[in-house]
């Protein structure tokens, strides 16, 4: 149950430009690093990729890919065990980039709590790392915190794929969920992209809920960072409008009182109708 006071949502007629990626910005071409990448970068050599969007640098420092979500094995998962597309991630990232000299570009967010270094890598040739995983199919785009500046061109590839059926976006393990589908209550800590129609809006005390079914105690729903809820208002597009219209969202699922994905940030939401 959650622990949120809420009120009823009311449903608004406004029409919302803010999240849709038509606007986006083109897919760059891969053998040039794209224009939000500015920072002259550190000189680096990678010794080995650990996974699909993970790299152990010549020195021993290790290095998580900014922006991207690769395809890995669950934690409850033997190492043995085979997981869709996950040695095939880490294999390609292996060929750009293993043995060979790397541009190094820190993003904002500085280290995770592994402390691995959040960056972005453009190996030989100028070919952006992570832009050239998305175009493959080989990772999904993930926001996080001071990552933003690379993030809309990501997307702008990762729909490309997607479009194309390349990579991950073939496999129906890694399908886009529909929000009244049954096995999101198991897939709590996993990365997902979920879609559906957002049937009512309803505010607490601390975030904003999409809920997508009737039931709230137990239906999936997308929660709504207060900070969020500033910036969509600030634009012109107040949550409430939200209401009966058809989005997709991405994230961490978790359990609220049944399967959860909260969002942080605006491109974490594209309206679908």
């Amino acid at each position: 149950m959650r622990n949120l006071v809420r009120r009823s949502a009311r449903a608004g007629g406004r029409t919302i430009v803010l999240l849709a990626l038509a606007g986006s910005p083109a897919a760059p071409a891969l053998a040039d690093p794209p224009s939000c990448i500015t920072a002259p970068g550190e000189q680096a050599s990678v010794a080995e990729a650990i996974d699909g969007d993970t790299v152990r640098l010549a020195d021993g420092r290790v290095v998580r890919l900014a922006g991207v979500e690769a395809p890995k094995r669950p934690l409850a998962v033997p190492d043995e065990a085979p997981w869709p597309l996950a040695d095939e991630s880490r294999d390609r990232l292996d060929d750009l980039v293993a043995g060979a000299p790397v541009t190094l570009l820190q993003t904002e967010a500085g280290t995770d709590r592994h402390g691995r270094i959040l960056a972005r890598l453009v190996a030989t040739r100028g070919r952006w790392v992570e832009g050239e995983l998305a175009a493959a199919g080989l990772v999904r785009v993930r926001w996080r915190p001071g990552e933003d500046s690379c993030f809309q061109t990501l997307l702008a590839i990762e729909r490309g794929a997607r479009e194309a059926a390349t990579g991950l976006w073939a496999s129906p393990d890694y399908a886009i969920l529909s929000a009244d589908d049954p096995s999101l209550p198991s897939r709590n800590g996993l990365y997902e992209l979920v879609e559906g129609r957002v049937l009512s809006v309803g505010h607490g005390s601390r975030m904003v809920f999409l809920d997508f079914g009737r039931n709230v105690r137990s239906d999936f729903t997308a929660m709504v960072t207060p900070a969020l809820a500033e910036r969509l208002a600030a634009a012109g597009t107040p949550v409430d409008d939200l209401a009966g219209r058809r989005v997709r969202v991405r994230g961490l699922v978790e359990e609220s009182g049944g399967p959860a994905i909260r969002l942080n940030d605006p491109a974490e939401l594209e309206l679908l109708d």
